[in-house]
């Protein structure tokens, strides 16, 4: 009986913490994603396919399924596009989400200038508006189908704002997206709060947060990259975040294959009912260096009974067979510290983590890009949000009472064109409410968004009665209302002084320039073409949404200037023929129409927490 103590007791003290996870358990629902994200070969160490034919070998030749993210540079690299076709049936090819100069410019949108590759502001979709996201991801999409002949189901990035997620899986029906798993700090980039390395489905307002009921989930599985040493990793900076299952990360730390196992254990752990993990490096930057380790980890993986190598999407399906819904509680534990992990919160008491999750919350970036140069993306940043706050049209109240006193008055004549100046004049106004957490804002900025719709609707019928009382004409009264029609037009026209020549015309869109350039007025040219982002962003123009944030002067003299513009149109129109004022009244009409699209098709400029 001593002897078998003794077994048992050398059996406890020396095998590596984590081989529960091994063959001797036999568990059923282990499954290893093995995800290379592959960017464009300028970032490459070595620029021949070296790296990659290296990479899908210590795949392959151990017949294992992986995934394999493709930047936009990568696809377009008819080489490597060339050999990634090659790869056997067990690879699956998805989107790497990281945005470079050549997929803004083929997206017509502009990129930023003289910003390193991996700005924040730069390489993730949050760094643009929500109308570029589409542009940038629909030119993704595309490409990846013409180039393979079929749309991915699978995505990733470092980051990924829920806004893009949203649009990726009503549009293309995306099934599994990868992102970071927590790091306070490293690498400019800060995201922390989401369940701690354990696959998720998130909330629709906020992809680092677990969906906490049926109508609130997108169906959509986040896997995470580098996912964390439950106790060590926890900390401010790369050398805490650099204990994860990243070969690189790792031994950077001191670190051995070992260290793997133990880790792998821990992820793989039976009492999970679907255990999960992320393997892989990004091609051509970390596979040269640190291949050997990865063939090692591979190795060691292959040998694991019932370890499933599967691909994202697969993963994906596996994980809606256990959780048709969602999973409400998952507890992650090793020797150091257990982590528990459900839909209201997550918590670690030895390390002091209780991170709550709010429903309906989101980030700023889900509405508007993120300029700054530190992608801040931390859970506890939200705490004070008042995420159930809700805004009330009160002005539509406002519009339908004076609709009614206008039409026991009749007055209609009066009620209509108030009505159409209102949009008009303080459509983005209008248009600005509250979600998520956020007053979001179009237009105009006002603390009190709510009076201040109400104040401009008023405003608007009060301009129109003087308007009227000025001209006591009724028909005539449209010229007012209509003439805001002219403001996208204005609004198109751009100069700038570039290297000695003047350029002065319209920007169809983001780069599209139509109009001349000369040094002296008898070099005169015409040009129609797309502009670099540099020169692009740099011209001068007519007004831009930012001066609604700049102040009520701004928009007294929108609203005065237009409303003189009107008068002036007025009188003109009296002093010529019929037939040129129904041209007249018609071109307004077609602006004034084409004026109400650009509205309703605005992007969010600002945002407050409620």
């Amino acid at each position: 009986m001593k002897k078998i103590y003794l077994i048992l007791f050398l059996l406890f003290v020396f095998l590596p913490s984590g081989v529960h996870a091994d063959e001797s358990l036999g568990c059923d629902n282990r499954n290893l994603t093995i995800i290379n994200p592959v960017r464009g070969r300028e970032l490459w160490g070595i620029k021949s396919l070296e790296p990659i034919k290296n990479q899908y070998e210590a795949v392959k030749e151990r017949n294992l399924a992986a995934t394999w993210l493709l930047q936009f540079d990568a696809i377009n690299d008819e080489e490597l596009s060339s050999f990634i076709k090659s790869m056997d049936q067990d690879q699956e090819l998805g989107l790497f989400l990281e945005v470079s100069e050549d997929l803004a410019t083929n997206a017509g949108v502009i990129y930023p200038h003289a910003t390193p590759w991996d700005d924040p502001k730069a390489i993730f979709l949050s760094g643009y508006s929500q109308s570029d996201r589409k542009r940038l991801i629909n030119t993704l999409f595309s490409r990846f189908k013409d180039e393979f002949g079929f749309y991915p189901s699978s995505v990733g990035a470092w980051w990924i704002d829920s806004y893009s997620l949203n649009y990726m899986k009503e549009k293309y029906d995306i099934r599994a997206a990868l992102i970071v798993a927590d790091q306070q700090t490293t690498d400019d980039y800060g995201v922390w709060g989401q369940w701690w390395g354990v696959p998720y489905y998130p909330s629709k307002t906020n992809i680092l947060v677990p969906a906490q009921d049926l109508k609130g989930k997108q169906k959509i599985v986040v896997l995470q990259w580098a996912q964390r040493d439950l106790s060590l990793a926890y900390g401010e900076g790369p050398r805490y975040s650099n204990y994860s299952l990243q070969a690189n990360d790792y031994l950077e730390r001191g670190r051995d294959i070992e260290y793997f196992k133990r880790l792998v254990g821990t992820y793989l752990d039976c009492a999970i009912p679907i255990g999960q993990i992320t393997v892989g490096l990004e091609t051509g930057m970390e596979a040269s260096t640190y291949l050997n380790e990865y063939a090692k980890q591979l190795e060691y993986l292959k040998n694991i009974e019932g370890l499933k190598a599967v691909t994202m999407k697969e993963f994906a399906e596996n994980f809606s067979a256990v959780y048709p819904e969602y999973p409400v509680e998952v507890e992650l534990n090793d020797e150091s510290a257990t982590w528990l992990l459900s839909t209201k919160r997550r918590e670690n008491v030895k390390l002091g983590d209780n991170q709550e999750y709010k429903s309906g919350a989101s980030f700023p970036d889900y509405f508007i890009a993120d300029k700054s140069d530190f992608l801040d993306r931390r859970l506890p940043s939200l705490n004070s949000l008042n995420s159930t706050e809700v805004w009330h049209p009160w002005f539509l109240l406002i519009i339908v009472a004076l609709g009614f006193f206008a039409f026991k008055k009749k007055l209609m004549y009066l009620w209509v064109p108030g009505v159409a100046f209102a949009v008009a004049a303080f459509g983005l106004l209008l248009k600005s409410k509250i979600r998520f957490g956020w007053k979001v804002y179009y237009g105009p900025v006002f603390e009190n968004l709510e009076l201040a719709q109400i104040l401009v609707v008023l405003l608007s019928f009060a301009l129109v009665w003087i308007f009227y009382k000025i001209i006591k004409k009724k028909r005539s009264i449209w010229i007012l209302p209509l003439i805001f029609g002219l403001t996208p037009v204005l609004e198109a026209f751009r100069y700038a002084l570039f290297e000695g020549e003047h350029y002065f015309g319209v920007m169809v869109d983001a780069l599209k320039f139509i109009g001349v350039k000369f040094s002296k007025l008898s070099d005169l040219q015409i040009i129609v073409r797309d502009l670099p982002s540099v020169y692009a962003s740099s011209f001068l123009r007519i007004g831009d949404n930012d001066i609604w944030g700049r102040g009520l002067f701004p928009i007294i003299i929108y609203i005065m200037g237009n409303f003189a513009l009107a008068y002036l149109v007025y009188r003109w129109i009296g002093r010529v023929s019929d037939k040129k004022k129904r041209i007249i009244m018609f071109i307004l009409v077609v602006l004034f129409f084409f004026h109400l699209l650009t509205i309703i098709s605005a992007d969010p400029v600002f945002v407050l927490p409620a």
